[in-house]
């Protein structure tokens, strides 16, 4: 039989990996300790970084029911272009790794950072056998891919494959690439081929994903009843969140900020579902994956596939600043409906009772004039380097937020004094003037509204206008009428 270069290519990288596992063993808690290549049996808490230098996965799932626990530690791979070739759609295991399960259920993986992988954690199912219940949660996964790959390859941040009631969530993934721009290629946050309307109700939630070469959220293959709900999703280079095919249908997208991509914010390419109290905002036109790309046109929420992105429903959300349309629907599509949306521009879509959106976005706020006014106030925001919420709050200003009164509470071993002085507790904190403290993360339009409360707050109070006057008739019958009651009482207490 003639060998294809495809064929060759895979031959290659399956000796690569079986001489990367010729040392492998089984590990785990009353084992033995986990090493890269090590196949992990029972519960495994890492106690140190590890560093793969062999082209094999990093750690592989093998058995259901066990807990990876990073500690905090960091798993760095060797991100070896050649073992990222050929890496199919739904076969993550084809690539290397940080860490690998091949159809195993019930299992945790926590508190990892993983960088310098094909993929850095890669579920594996099959129709047969889907992955049933897994979790990754408190993960940073960012650096993975490798953008040198001679194919297009389907390297991510995290690769999902015929996945049943999994959850995804509070996760950084960032920085992940890739080749090819099609559909199933490479270089997203988390990539999700669901395997079809039997492996339901997956759940993405409160995570951050950015900066990844290709789309945030990305979900192919009949992705069905999942939620996909408070994550932040910005930076990426072909959208936030993605609902590429036409069967993933009746699914969550709420609470998400999907704001300042380039190409589509959110993109719903199926049927029946809710796309409620969402940001989608800044969105930019022409995808970054390649540079002479300029597909995508910036829209806010686009229901992109002709004839297939029907019967969805739109409520509440935040749709506006977008460079294409703020919300768009294909002329042939059907039943998309909604209420209460804010945006300026739509495409075939109007909210019930309203042209276009309910309601108009509102005006822009200029942060450098919103920051020199809450200076001049004298408001002090208190935060720190470590904190995740006070560099979301700068971002907010940009680089505005040279203008604000700002204090660095510093960490637990080197605290700011000035910080305890102030009586500070949860950053960030922004603290009036007249010392009351509001915490927690503040958009614009909140601190202008809270600015200007100041403002009218400290206007001070018009007093009545005095007038000397004289006891006139009025106040001498109101003399006589009290030392009547007087006279009343005191008769009262007598005859007791």
């Amino acid at each position: 039989m003639k060998l294809g270069k495809r064929h060759i290519g895979l031959l290659v990288l399956s000796a690569l990996l079986l001489m990367g596992s010729v040392d492998a063993k089984d590990c785990g808690t009353g084992i033995a300790d986990c090493i890269c290549g090590d196949t992990v049996v029972a519960d495994w808490t890492f106690t140190g970084d590890l560093r793969c230098q062999s082209e094999t996965h990093g750690l592989t799932v093998g058995a259901d029911g066990i807990t990876i626990d990073g500690a905090g530690f960091k798993l760095t791979g060797s991100e070896t272009a050649s073992v990222c070739d050929w890496v199919g759609e739904s076969n993550p295991g084809t690539g290397y790794c940080g860490i690998f399960n091949l159809g195993h259920d019930n299992v945790v993986i926590k508190n990892l950072e993983l960088e310098k992988f094909c993929t850095g954690i890669g579920l594996q199912g099959s129709g047969a056998n889907p992955v049933v219940s897994n979790t990754i949660v408190d993960c940073e996964v960012h650096d993975n891919g490798n953008a040198t790959c001679t194919t297009d390859t389907a390297t991510h941040g995290i690769h999902a494959c015929y996945v049943h009631r999994c959850t995804i969530s509070n996760n950084r993934i960032y920085s992940n690439t890739g080749t090819g721009a099609g559909c199933g290629d490479g270089g997203n946050g988390i990539f999700l081929y669901a395997g079809g309307e039997a492996f339901t109700n997956n759940t993405i939630t409160k995570n951050r994903i950015y900066n990844n070469r290709k789309g945030g959220f990305f979900a192919k293959k009949g992705l069905q009843h999942a939620r996909i709900t408070d994550n932040h999703v910005y930076g990426n280079g072909q959208g936030g969140i993605i609902l590429r095919c036409r069967t993933s249908n009746y699914n969550l997208i709420e609470g998400n900020n999907a704001s300042g991509n380039y190409g589509d914010g959110i993109f719903i390419g199926s049927e029946y579902n809710k796309v409620r109290n969402n940001v989608v905002k800044n969105n930019m036109a022409g995808f970054k994956v390649k540079s002479k790309d300029t597909v995508g046109d910036g829209d806010g929420i686009n229901m992109g596939r002709n004839r297939e992105s029907n019967n969805n429903e739109l409520l509440s959300n935040e749709v506006c600043g977008n460079e294409g349309t703020d919300i768009e629907v294909e002329p042939d599509c059907v039943g998309n409906h909604g209420k209460d949306n804010t945006c300026d521009t739509t495409s075939n879509h109007d909210d019930d009772g309203a042209t276009g959106c309910t309601n108009g976005c509102p005006e822009e706020l200029n942060a450098e004039q919103l920051a020199r006014e809450l200076k001049e106030q004298g408001w002090v925001v208190y935060g720190a380097e470590w904190c995740g919420a006070c560099k979301k709050q700068k971002t907010e200003f940009g680089d505005a937020f040279q203008h604000v009164n700002y204090v660095d509470c510093g960490n637990t071993e080197n605290p700011n004094p000035a910080c305890k002085e102030a009586g500070i507790g949860p950053i960030p904190c922004w603290v009036s003037p007249n010392g009351t403290h509001h915490t927690g993360y503040k958009n614009l339009v909140l601190l202008s509204e809270l600015a200007s409360e100041y403002q009218v707050e400290e206007q001070p109070a018009a007093m009545p206008i005095s007038t000397p006057t004289t006891p006139g008739f009025g106040s001498v019958f109101a003399m006589i009428a009290v030392i009547a009651v007087i006279v009343i009482i005191h008769k009262r207490k007598k005859r007791c």
